[in-house]
């Protein structure tokens, strides 16, 4: 099949895929999109919804591959909602489209609620707008509700034609399992860097010095090198995150404590606080996992090389031999499975930072 104009770095078994089913009139009534976060799932999921509801479809080839033409009365109903194309926003809930429906974990909750999930199955209920398919989008599902959960069940025992729902997830482990043998899987995964290297050069047009450095801080996910190029204070706030985790090894508890502080500051709360957390962890288990893969002498497989030189420096400050950096990467993951766990993100940040 020829090579399709989807919105996806890597993964392109995912693209023929989905294309195939369209043109061979086998869409399924569900699907999860599984992987890791910052893979283009939400992005790919806004485009197969748009490439469904497209009235006009281009059909490229022989293959008769898909995608949608941009200017039919339903393509026109996406470019209008948002400033730029849809599925060219990881956030699509603010597009107005008769046909299509998305909902996510609210701010500051936990869980996707029953009320969200009523609210959708109603949506999906009604007639189609445009007399076609009707697409319905759930991201973050592996944080549904017991509840919400179970009536989504309901609706995908009983499916209705045209009618196609996605479910965005980073694991299986807190879905039904109900849920899962109803929908069709498909495993989205880390892209090879090389792969994310030409991509950044060949279309965000970055230098041969930053497509290097962004495609491997990235560890294989295409959408968070893609935040690094376009916005100067999330790397900014990357930098800080590594390099705080990298200064602990100079300073004593208090000045580990302070810098801290700057991270997490006075405002973060809930749900926002925990996933800030977690977010910092991430980070630091990058770099805790290059500081071990220098240990072992693989400095072409660390992810931060922007740090190589301090991160030979602290090696030492942090300990002596793999066993002791391999203690750390495992503290830094059960300290994530106490923030999912509900216990305070402060504590558990603050345990890390002093017991390093």
């Amino acid at each position: 099949m020829k090579k399709l104009n989807w919105p996806l770095v890597g993964n392109r078994h995912i693209v023929d895929f989905l294309s195939r089913s369209i043109v061979n009139n086998k869409v399924a009534s569900a699907y999860i999109f599984l992987g890791p976060q910052d893979l283009g799932k939400t992005t790919l999921a806004n485009f197969f919804a748009k490439t469904l509801l497209c009235q006009e479809r281009v059909k490229q080839g022989k293959e008769e591959a898909i995608t949608p033409c941009e200017n039919c009365a339903s393509c026109r109903a996406f470019k209008e909602s948002l400033a730029g194309s849809a599925y060219e926003k990881e956030d699509s809930s603010g597009i107005a489209h008769g046909d299509f429906h998305f909902i996510k974990r609210e701010e500051d909750k936990k869980n996707i609620s029953i009320e969200q999930i009523r609210i959708f199955i109603n949506d999906l209920s009604l007639s189609s707008f445009f007399g076609s398919y009707k697409v319905g989008i759930i991201k973050e599902a592996d944080n549904l509700s017991i509840e919400s959960a179970n009536a989504l069940l309901k609706t995908l025992e009983e499916p209705r034609e045209k009618v196609v729902i996605v479910l965005i997830a980073d694991n299986l482990e807190s879905i039904p399992k109900t849920i899962i043998s109803r929908c069709q899987v498909l495993n989205f995964y880390p892209v090879k860097t090389d792969i994310i290297y030409d991509y950044l050069i060949e279309e965000k047009k970055v230098s041969r010095g930053m497509a290097k450095n962004f495609s491997r801080i990235c560890l294989g996910r295409p959408a968070l090198a893609t935040k690094f190029v376009e916005d100067k204070d999330f790397y900014k706030d990357y930098l800080e995150k590594a390099n705080i985790f990298l200064s602990f090894g100079d300073q004593d508890i208090n000045e580990r404590l302070e810098g801290m502080g700057k991270l997490i500051g006075p405002n973060a709360y809930g749900q926002e606080y925990s996933q800030l957390a977690l977010k910092i962890l991430e980070v630091w288990q990058g770099v805790a996992r290059d500081m071990l893969l220098l240990d072992f002498g693989q400095e072409d497989l660390i992810q931060n090389h922007i740090f190589f030189e301090e991160l030979s420096r602290q090696k030492l400050k942090f300990g002596r031999g793999a066993n002791e950096f391999l203690r750390i990467i495992k503290n830094l993951e059960k300290g994530k499975k106490y923030i999912k766990a509900n216990v305070n993100p402060r504590l558990v940040l603050e345990n890390i930072a002093v017991n390093l």
